[in-house]
């Protein structure tokens, strides 16, 4: 059976160098009440703190380095100061790449599709 994917408290954007820098999903909100602009994961060196730090540099640039950080850009715009994030981290898992790594694939695909579901499209900054 699939563990409850618990998702932490929305965190203002300028205090986002205080997520932990381990795996996990991400959620991207705008304004308040929160509108959910992007849902991401990552597994790699850095984290989730090294992932929104690349949305982040994308979003407020247009340059390369995260594709929903660009789209961000060119979509809303380069201001990010009523932006918040909330995390998934799986500390259930095993964090060895071959279990945490298909475990995240599917913990994103299942917050893009719940929002999907309930709104009849994707993330305004997701394209897939």
């Amino acid at each position: 059976m699939l563990p409850e994917l618990f998702l932490s408290e929305w965190m203002e954007w300028s205090r986002r160098n205080d997520l932990p820098d381990g795996s996990g999903i991400y959620i991207v909100g705008k304004g308040d009440p929160r509108q959910i602009v992007y849902i991401g994961r990552t597994w790699g060196l850095g984290g989730l703190r090294d992932r929104i730090r690349a949305f982040h540099r994308s979003a407020t640039t247009g340059l390369k380095g995260h594709a929903g950080g660009v789209t961000f850009n060119r979509t809303i715009g380069p201001e990010t100061g009523d932006l918040f994030v909330r995390v998934h981290v799986p500390l259930a898992i095993n964090p060895i790449e071959k279990i945490v790594r298909p475990y995240l694939d599917y913990a994103e695909r299942r917050f893009i599709w719940e929002f999907v579901a309930q709104h009849g499209e994707l993330p305004i900054c997701n394209t897939e």
